[in-house]
């Protein structure tokens, strides 16, 4: 399961990267338009995932974040988002690497942002952040079509054919 959840996290970085070759084209304007999203422009999606991202991670590592929002902005800076998605993206793939492959089908409690006790497998909180990617990537890449026309191809499939498999 280790090796499944690595490509998979692999397939986001390089999703995420292809994503932001199309995102940098855009004006800032059109970046921090509100085109319909739940979190209404590129960038406050972006942001979003970046908060979920330090949620769902500082649970696992035993620490507590607690954002205002799942809206909150973290980051102005279109560059310095992309550079923490990134890294969380790592964070994710060290962590992978680390766990005891005998793990994925323990139970992991957790509080969630309304302070009620959780639970769920390992193997589903790791597959529910990859899954909250590609979901919201989906709705970036429908407004860059919307914005511009050209957005880019980045389902799985072509990801493992980019490695030749």
């Amino acid at each position: 399961m280790k090796d499944f959840f690595l490509r998979n996290n692999n397939y986001h970085l390089w999703a995420t990267n292809l994503l932001y070759q199309s995102i940098e084209k855009l004006s800032d304007d059109d970046y921090k338009e509100d085109v319909g999203l739940f979190f209404k422009s590129i960038h406050g999606t972006l942001n979003h995932l970046l908060v979920v991202e330090k949620v769902w991670f500082s649970r696992l590592i035993g620490e507590v974040y607690l954002p205002t929002s799942l809206a909150e902005e973290l980051e102005t800076s279109k560059d310095i988002l992309k550079e923490q998605l990134q890294i969380h993206i790592g964070n994710w793939n060290r962590w992978i690497q680390n766990f005891d492959d005998s793990n994925w089908q323990n139970v992991f409690r957790y509080k969630t942002m309304r302070g009620f006790e959780a639970e769920l497998l390992y193997c589903d909180v790791v597959q529910h952040n990859m899954n909250h990617r590609t979901h919201h990537r989906g709705q970036i890449t429908a407004a860059i079509t919307h914005l511009s026309g050209v957005a880019p191809e980045i389902d799985y499939v072509y990801y493992l054919q980019s490695l030749g498999k």
